[in-house]
């Protein structure tokens, strides 16, 4: 039986979550964004004609993505409280959760740099490469934080292992993010498929889990 108060805490954070970056999505869908081949120049002249769709996009992605802050503190409470106290499980995950957010908000950063106000060829270029650079190398973080939430799920059954399974899905998915890094070919290209059909399993495991936890059964108070 989980803390039912910090089950609701964690459920709510993670739904809002995902539902204030959809609409995000739905400004501006980011599979419309330039693909890795594309020059600065065009990339300029796109940031140009898009300019306000992107800004309001970017403002939803923020505050979606910092509530995952929030949902990570809660899941992890819930880790905490159902594993001994030596379990390294909960460390690994509230580390991989921090440095995943970490990546994504400076990736963010770059791209509001982007879109800040009108950029040279150059420019454009490089901060739109490392905003999906440093989206990229979240894969990692981001392995670690769901990696060791599977394990643990295993470890204490708290949640359906059906959770379990999904977060190491999406594990393995984020490892491979590591080949948006090493070329440019599309679906892998770092602005291509890679980049933006692989978060999907992260976006769908915040989602189920919230979901999940919504119903929770309520912890029973200790019997003397």
């Amino acid at each position: 039986m989980v803390n039912r108060r910090t089950a609701r805490f964690a459920s709510w954070s993670g739904i809002l979550g995902i539902v204030i970056p959809s609409i995000g999505v739905v400004v501006y869908p980011i599979w419309w964004f330039p693909a890795a081949s594309s020059s600065g120049e065009f990339v300029a002249h796109w940031v140009a004609a898009h300019h306000v769709q992107l800004q309001i996009m970017m403002v939803f992605y923020t505050v979606g993505v910092s509530l995952w802050l929030a949902f990570g503190a809660g899941v992890w409470s819930l880790l905490k409280n159902e594993l001994e106290p030596t379990a390294l499980e909960p460390v690994a995950f509230g580390a991989g959760l921090v440095a995943l957010i970490a990546l994504l908000l400076a990736g963010f950063t770059a791209f509001d740099l982007l879109i800040y106000r009108p950029r040279p060829a150059a420019d454009a270029s490089m901060l739109y490469d490392l905003a999906f650079g440093l989206l990229a190398m979240s894969g990692m973080p981001t392995a670690l934080c769901t990696g060791a939430f599977a394990m643990a799920i295993y470890r204490s059954e708290m949640l359906p292992r059906w959770t379990a399974h999904l977060a190491l899905a999406t594990a393995v998915a984020h490892v491979l993010l590591l080949g948006t890094m090493i070329t440019t070919t599309a679906p892998l290209g770092l602005e291509d498929f890679g980049i933006t059909g692989v978060p999907a399993f992260l976006w769908a495991w915040i989602l189920l889990v919230a979901l999940r936890l919504a119903r929770a059964p309520k912890r029973q108070p200790a019997t003397e």
